[in-house]
């Protein structure tokens, strides 16, 4: 009788039909691992929370300091199933915890339980397990109003990259705040077109109401198709062939991981009031090709009336369309090039100024009204350099909710500017502007500085012995969404010297967006050696010989500038090479004593001291380096020569080292500054944040400058008494080495003025059609 059914899946046809044929042994026992799980498919770009703390042994146990703990966190067994031994912790009261139940937990207890983790009690086969606390999900408030306290979360069944069923899991007064239905959580049946919630069960029954919340019935999941989306990615990664994914909805960064399952799918069935077996059958045998066509297939199998009321009510428009933009003044009529690839809109400078649209976000983005066919659209656009092209506006993704695009739709009319002819044949201008756009808001340095980064500082120099643990704000960005577009990307750089840069370029974005995932966890430090790379032999062999002429003391400066005073010698120069237009301001949260930044504009730091030489070296790294090579490349084709080629970084902080030194007239420490760094790097991988301080101090470095290198070599880090670095700053000292060498081989330094590169480039960059020699020039050359 077990094949003779009404389509209902029982355990053992599951396990039979199911499991034992598609899920391998070795893939099993990754999903069991929530640890494993979390590591391998972070790297995959699948989001996942943040961990804290790892304790695999009684003494770990015995030596782990709960205070080194955020606020909030929740406390997992690696090993555990069906949500047992889970503790969320939402706040702390000296040695008390606050459960998100809104009851008490002493640390005592907490010990105890983290014992009973370690000997297996809530472990699948109750084998010896590991305890590990990670970022508390705070719940969308969306979902918060039907469950009582804990984290609700969504069960995914997939299988051939299907999704087939889903559950919603809502945690009550009953179950402790915990989505656990065997301890009284309510399940909730999910339409897998639409997102909407069905059926509601509770403790095996259907109901209409969820106990002290009212009715669900209706409502639309938040993020839908991309959790569709994550479960499929997540199975073909995995290579499990019947998985269920648990998801939950955080209220800053939107969907997160919780872990997966390989033989869930049971209660799913119940929720829904409909028969599992049925669907997998459909879907069996199917050739999907991505998990993007697997969703697709999901929602037009089992919702495929939705899916044509979708399209039929939507409005088709072409690749060029005619729009309004809706000034306050007037309304103008332009033409727009529609591009789906393009996540936000973007708008000629000019004509948002002519329009009088200065109403700009934090982000830079104008706030705009178009409107696009029959739909008016209120928009937040960037603004770009489009006097070159035939189109005033760049209509993106997030203003075509609605639209179908046919690119054989209508004719592609003349526009009053000419198309620049060496652009106009070739996607790369496309592609150009969609990296130049990315690399803008990935802002990585930022978003790698601790929100409790004064906290920590202030701990720190009461006790040098104690080890900060920082915390960091949710991304800016859709990092998903954004690794999406860079695999677009991708397929069209296909051949020529501009396919290989866009390509670099695009690997580069990749590997930031994932070392910015990986921020206060255990992969920071190999995501940033693999963006970076690390001190190597024959580098630290290098830099042991560049500190051999180091003087054991140096002469004191006869003559310090203040930042009012050197801010005067920075705007003299600047009139010398005809950059009027750059700015000066003074900022007091920066670590360096000067920057060159975007927009612009030159950054000091307030209270800042400059000795005479050391300001003339300021002033060829950061004026006759990064502001010159960025006003040439302002020139070129391409916007990518202004804001960086693929790792460039490298060559342009080499280059600003060889000319502050090619200035320097007298023996200064900042002379030897980047070669000491690579030890520095180097040490701070092996050690913990308190140890690299101690380490700078011996090195000669006063208390100021020795916490400073200390916080840039370890941000990034969650707990920083863990060996592992940024390993950003071996750049400085790699980049001179490779412009020395260059130097010696006969090259032209005027060669790294075209824009900002990679001198491994070069030879790409002098054969992009169109390159015009570098426009401004140091007078040193």
């Amino acid at each position: 009788m077990l094949f003779k059914n009404h389509g209902i899946l029982g355990m053992n046809a599951r396990n039979l039909l199911y499991v034992r044929p598609f899920n391998k042994k070795k893939a099993i026992r990754l999903a069991d691992d929530k640890l494993k799980t979390k590591h391998f498919l972070s790297a995959r770009g699948i989001p996942v929370p943040r961990l804290y703390g790892v304790i695999r042994s009684v003494s770990e146990l015995e030596e782990f300091n709960f205070s080194t703990l955020p606020k909030s966190f929740v406390l997992k067994p690696n090993l555990g199933f069906g949500g047992e031994g889970i503790i969320p912790i939402v706040d702390n009261k000296g040695s008390s915890f606050v459960k998100s139940s809104g009851s008490l937990i002493e640390e005592d207890e907490l010990r105890e339980h983290i014992s009973d983790i370690l000997e297996g009690r809530f472990s699948i086969s109750e084998l010896q397990d590991t305890a590990f606390f990670e970022q508390l999900i705070i719940c969308d408030p969306r979902l918060a109003q039907f469950c009582y306290k804990g984290i609700p979360d969504i069960r995914i069944l997939v299988h051939n990259l299907v999704p087939v069923m889903a559950m919603l899991r809502l945690p009550t007064r009953e179950s402790d705040g915990k989505a656990n239905l065997h301890q009284g959580a309510v399940g909730v049946g999910v339409d897998i077109a639409k997102g909407t919630a069905t059926h509601t069960v509770y403790k095996g029954k259907i109901v209409d109401e969820i106990p002290g919340a009212g009715s669900i019935r209706g409502f639309v999941i938040p993020y839908w198709d991309e959790l569709l989306l994550i479960a499929s990615r997540i199975q073909l990664a995995t290579n499990l062939g019947y998985c269920a994914v648990d998801l939950s909805l955080d209220r800053n960064a939107g969907p997160m991981l919780l872990e997966i399952n390989a033989h869930a799918g049971l209660g799913l069935q119940i929720a829904n009031l409909a028969p599992l077996r049925k669907r997998l059958e459909k879907v069996h045998g199917i050739q999907v090709s991505s998990p993007e066509k697997g969703v697709r297939i999901a929602q037009e199998i089992f919702g495929h009336k939705v899916t044509k009321e979708v399209k039929e009510s939507r409005e088709v428009i072409g690749n060029e369309e005619e729009i309004k933009i809706i000034a306050p003044q007037e309304v103008r009529h332009v033409w727009a090039s529609i591009n789906p690839l393009l996540e936000s809109s973007v708008v000629d400078e000019e004509l948002a100024k002519d329009l009088g649209l200065v109403e700009k976000t934090e982000l830079g983005q104008l706030k705009m009204k178009i409107s696009l066919g029959k739909k008016r659209i209120q928009t937040l656009a960037y603004t770009d350099d489009f006097s070159k092209k035939n189109y005033g506006m760049l209509i993106g993704r997030r203003d075509l909710s609605g639209f179908l695009i046919d690119p054989m739709k209508g004719k592609t009319k003349l526009l009053q500017r000419p198309l620049l002819p060496e652009l106009s044949s070739t996607p790369f201008a496309q592609v150009d502007l969609e990296l130049a756009e990315m690399d803008s808001k990935l802002k990585l340095l930022s978003q790698l500085k601790p929100t409790n980064l004064k906290e920590e500082k202030e701990k720190f120099l009461k006790d040098t012995s104690y080890e900060p643990q920082f915390e960091y704000r949710d991304l800016s960005f859709d990092a998903l969404a954004f690794k999406l577009q860079l695999k677009k990307i991708e397929l069209t750089c296909a051949g020529g010297e501009l396919g290989e840069l866009f390509l670099r370029k695009a690997e580069e974005l990749h590997k930031k967006i994932l070392l910015l995932e990986a921020r206060g966890g255990d992969l920071l430090t190999e995501r940033s050696i693999d963006l970076y790379g690390k001190p190597t032999p024959d580098l630290l062999d290098r830099a042991r010989e560049k500190l051999k002429f180091k003087p054991e003391q140096f002469e004191e400066p006869k003559k310090w500038f203040s930042v009012a005073e050197a801010s005067i010698e920075f705007e003299r120069v600047f009139r010398e090479y005809g950059l009027s237009h750059w700015r000066i301001k003074v900022n007091r949260h920066m670590v360096s004593a000067c920057s060159a930044g975007k927009e612009s504009t030159l950054f000091i730091r307030e209270g800042a001291l400059f000795s005479e030489e050391n300001l003339r070296m300021l002033l060829a790294h950061e004026i006759e380096t990064h502001v010159l090579t960025a006003e040439n490349g302002k020139a070129q084709n391409y916007r990518l020569f202004n804001r960086g080629f693929g790792n460039f970084l490298e060559t342009q902080e080499g280059l600003a080292i060889w000319n502050q030194e090619q200035v320097c007239l007298h023996e200064t420490e900042k002379k030897y500054r980047s070669a000491t760094l690579i030890f520095i790097v180097d040490y701070a991988l092996k050690h913990s944040f308190a140890e690299t301080y101690d380490y700078c101090l011996k090195l000669g470095m006063s208390e100021d400058r020795a916490l400073q290198t200390s916080l840039k070599v370890k941000r990034g880090l969650g707990d920083s008494s863990q060996p592992g670095a940024f390993t950003k700053d071996l750049l400085y000292f790699s980049g001179y080495l490779q412009v020395e060498d260059f130097v010696k081989n006969g090259g032209d330094l005027k060669d790294l003025y075209y824009g900002k590169y990679n001198l491994r480039d070069l030879a790409l960059i002098k054969k992009i059609p169109g390159l015009k020699a570098p426009r401004i020039l140091p007078h040193f050359l």
